[in-house]
């Protein structure tokens, strides 16, 4: 006999963890998020944790407004879910700087123009003011540019928070259940089959990441979304060797508050092929080196790969699919997961009590692919 929820959500990443979190907090009871793994298990686990719109921007649009939305909802997510679980996510308003090569940069110069322009806060360094914020950096950079509004957080404390505040006002997180299959009444989505239950719902909403594709498959929809590969080294040091996340050419270097240092990350289309490589690390080590040359004789603690949705257009795709009554779906968000997830998950809610939604969302909608 087939198990009732009110919603079913599928994926316990930060995004159906967001989703879960925030439909609980309005109100709504009968939450079921199943998980074919572990909570943040794939990318949302693997990520850098860096919330870094401007840094990463490659212009003004519907898209910058969105992750600047998601930036700043941070700011109140924080400390919510503080009270709510004793969990820091280690927000950390530090800034970000973005380095400069010697011979100068014009994608930056113009990066710097056309933010300024729009009133966001950006800064130019000399070297000489950007070493004495990281002494530890390398003399072979021109300056940089510094985005104090741009922050990090820890991505892993994140999603347990999520998943922790969720069950805390009610909603049921199911790991080790991958769904294999949908109920239709009609055109509608009435629930989904499990290896070992079906369940039935009014609302379900898949937030299944890079695996979104072969879910799509299981609906007859082709959603253009395919696993792009992220490999990252990590090395815990005595203390932090920077105060500040680092942009260099060809990645990375993020801060831990235990003296944990990030260095991210490829981007690599192989399928969902996960493992760590050898080319892999050689890179990121390099980068590590020739931004931190005082690291070199620091211990390697280890390495890791998550597999990032990227969809087709690069946006998101978040609503319901044309003609499929009943279900919705929050993937996509590529390189930005960390930083859009949690906001995603408030729209998301929105979306399905029927409220007016507290960031517009055309641009995002899967329609724009004929779904």
């Amino acid at each position: 006999m087939a198990k009732a929820a009110d919603v079913i959500i599928v994926g316990a990443g930060v995004v159906g963890c967001s989703v879960a979190y925030h439909l609980a907090r309005m109100g709504v009871k009968g939450i079921l998020v199943l998980e074919r793994g572990e909570i943040g298990g794939e990318a949302s686990g693997a990520a850098a944790g860096m919330l870094a719109p401007q840094c990463e921007a490659t212009g003004p649009g519907p898209f910058l407004d969105f992750c600047l939305a998601a930036r700043r909802y941070y700011e109140r997510l924080a400390p919510e879910l503080k009270d709510l679980t004793r969990i820091d996510i280690e927000y950390l308003d530090w800034g970000i700087l973005y380095l400069l090569d010697q011979e100068g940069d014009e994608a930056a110069e113009g990066r710097y123009r056309w933010q300024n322009g729009l009133g966001l806060p950006v800064e130019r360094l000399t070297r000489e003011e950007v070493r004495t914020l990281e002494p530890g950096l390398t003399e072979e950079i021109g300056g940089a540019l510094f985005f104090p509004g741009d922050h990090h957080v820890n991505n892993t404390e994140l999603t347990r928070a999520l998943a922790q505040a969720a069950r805390s006002l009610g909603a049921r997180i199911v790991e080790g259940c991958p769904v294999t299959g949908f109920l239709y009444e009609g055109d509608r989505v009435a629930g989904v089959r499990t290896p070992g239950e079906i369940y039935t719902a009014a609302h379900i909403v898949l937030c299944t990441g890079a695996w979104s594709g072969q879910l799509g498959s299981l609906l007859g929809r082709r959603i253009p979304v395919e696993p792009a590969r992220g490999q990252i080294l990590y090395a815990e040091l005595p203390e932090p060797p920077l105060r500040h996340p680092v942009w260099g050419r060809g990645g990375y270097l993020v801060p831990r508050l235990n003296g944990g240092l990030i260095a991210g990350s490829t981007v690599e289309y192989v399928g969902f092929e996960k493992t760590v490589t050898l080319d892999g690390i050689r890179r990121l080590s390099e980068l590590a080196l020739t931004l931190l040359p005082g690291l070199a004789q620091q211990p390697f603690t280890r390495a890791w790969a998550g597999l990032r949705p990227h969809c087709k257009d690069g946006l998101p795709l978040i609503g319901p699919l044309t003609d499929l009554d009943g279900l919705a779906i929050a993937t996509g968000h590529f390189r930005n997961g960390i930083l859009l997830g949690p906001l995603t998950g408030r729209l998301v809610s929105e979306m399905i009590l029927g409220e007016p939604p507290s960031f517009p969302l055309e641009a995002f909608s899967p329609k724009r692919f004929g779904l």
